[in-house]
């Protein structure tokens, strides 16, 4: 078996990060230029600070009032064990795209057993950038390592070593492994700093001396004794929720703050279970109201950006709460996702283009007007052609319900004519109701063509010709039963 460790130092401060309006990740691809000094605090003293608090004088172990007299405009936050672990498990939920078997190890390491995707993935080193980049895109920054047991993984990672016998102690994980953290300070004062002295020592004179938690632990970290890790289960559905640090009372920094974390990671999750987004719902909460926002997919969705852009162009046409202090995003329906097979030149054309799918269009005015009131055209069972057709929601999964008729009856000239020939000599635009005119305003250019319909009430019986009107343009006229002649649309 192989095993990979993926070690977050910075998770606490990210989690915090998270709660912020702006876009303040540790993703160095969105850095802002606006951003504030950062502290998550432990015991009252800081435990963790971002780059902008270290520059100005900020160390670890400061208490917050030495922080707050260093920067005024600090902003700080108890240490969050809870949102931490919540942070794990959904980068545990990610990463199960890459392996079957995810284990968390708590409080800051996530384990993979790589061994069978790297006949997916090739050389690890491969499959490492990958989890580096998907961590980064939700704003984490990961230390990875790979090793024969989870445990060296584990010291690997914490440490950054490449050797296990240069992982210091300090930075091995040992009291992860229920190894009291004193034995630390009583090797340091025996002149051992590192794991590579340790693992020379005699290991049953280190059980008596020093417990069996620490023998446990060196033979589980060298592979002498099995390490049986948990695998974690992905949950079936997405729904997420954001407490923001301060409030917000912005749209636009709603938009491009919070919720562009909250679609990110939505992306995320559909791209590891294979779905694409059908209709999603949105919850803004503020002191004393709560305002829920649906929206409905024409086709289905896995870029965030594109499930942004909609959310943005309905949120214009929804009032808020006055200071929005927690944002949910849950995911309500979804569907297989298909990818669609393209050639090469296609796909050259497709990245050349900003809006390929028509549905773009679609869900961007339903954004705007309300869901629904884009329509479709849809043919119905019937051969009359002012009844032929009928408007319906414009979806690619929903089919309009047809009305319920008899088959028409149609001259055996025009059943012995190609059907995908006959939708090429109907016009675009009809009557309605059909113009009467003269015959001898029209010049027949083909036809007939006998439609005849509802014969079990009163019978509907045209003869259709392809003619040229006295004006010039080529027109669809039909004369009836009773020889009246009758304009019915244009050809374009």
């Amino acid at each position: 078996m192989l095993w990979l460790a993926a070690h977050f130092p910075d998770l606490a401060l990210e989690s915090m990060q998270r709660t912020l309006g702006s876009e303040n990740t540790a993703n160095e691809n969105t850095i802002n230029e606006n951003r504030r000094p950062l502290v998550v605090l432990e015991n009252n003293r800081v435990a963790a600070c971002n780059a902008e608090a270290s520059e100005r004088g900020i160390i670890l172990g400061t208490t917050l009032a030495t922080a707050h007299s260093i920067c005024p405009d600090l902003l700080y936050q108890e240490k969050d064990p809870l949102a931490e672990q919540q942070r794990l498990n959904v980068l545990a939920d990610l990463l199960y795209r890459f392996s079957s078997h995810v284990s968390i190890q708590q409080p800051d390491c996530l384990l993979l057993e790589i061994g069978g995707s790297l006949r997916l993935f090739g050389e690890y080193q491969e499959l490492i950038e990958e989890v580096q980049a998907l961590g980064q895109t939700i704003g984490h920054r990961s230390q990875i390592r790979v090793a024969r047991t989870p445990w060296a993984a584990v010291a690997l990672a914490r440490s950054g070593q490449q050797h296990l016998a240069d992982v210091p102690l300090v930075s091995a994980g040992i009291e992860m492994a229920g190894v009291p953290g004193q034995l630390i300070e009583r090797f340091d004062n025996m002149g051992i700093y590192t794991l590579g002295p340790l693992l020379e020592l005699p290991s049953k004179q280190l059980g008596k001396r020093f417990g069996t938690a620490l023998l446990s632990y060196i033979e589980m970290l060298t592979g002498l004794r099995p390490d049986p890790r948990l695998a974690i289960h992905p949950p079936p559905e997405f729904d997420r929720d954001l407490h923001l640090l301060q409030p917000i009372t912005d749209k636009a920094t709603l938009c491009q703050g919070p919720m562009r974390k909250l679609t990110n990671e939505l992306q995320q999750w559909l791209i590891t279970h294979q779905l694409g987004c059908t209709e999603l719902a949105w919850r803004f909460s503020g002191n004393k109201q709560t305002q829920v926002l649906q929206l409905r997919f024409s086709d289905p969705r896995q870029s965030g950006d594109s499930m942004l852009a909609i959310s943005d162009l309905r949120l214009e046409q929804v009032a808020l709460p006055d200071e929005v202090l927690s944002i949910g995003l849950k995911l309500q329906q979804s569907q297989v996702w298909e990818n669609q097979s393209q050639t090469l030149f296609q796909l050259e054309r497709r990245s050349n283009q900003a809006n390929v799918s028509p549905f773009t269009l679609v869900d961007e005015l339903n954004a705007r007007l309300g869901d629904y009131n884009c329509k479709r055209l849809s043919t119905l069972d019937q051969h009359t052609p002012e009844l032929a057709w009928c408007a319906g929601v414009l979806t690619n999964q929903s089919a309009i319900s047809p009305r319920t008729s008899s088959p028409a009856r149609v001259s055996a000239s025009t059943e012995a004519q190609p059907f995908d020939e006959l939708p090429k000599r109907r016009p675009l635009w009809l009557f309605d109701p059909p113009y009467q005119i003269c015959q001898q305003e029209l010049e027949l250019l083909n036809g007939p063509e006998r439609i005849q319909s509802n014969w079990w009430r009163t019978t509907t019986c045209r003869d259709y010709y392809v003619a040229r009107h006295r004006s010039g343009a080529q027109c669809w006229a039909f004369v009836d039963a009773e020889g009246q002649w009758y304009l019915h649309g244009y050809f374009s």
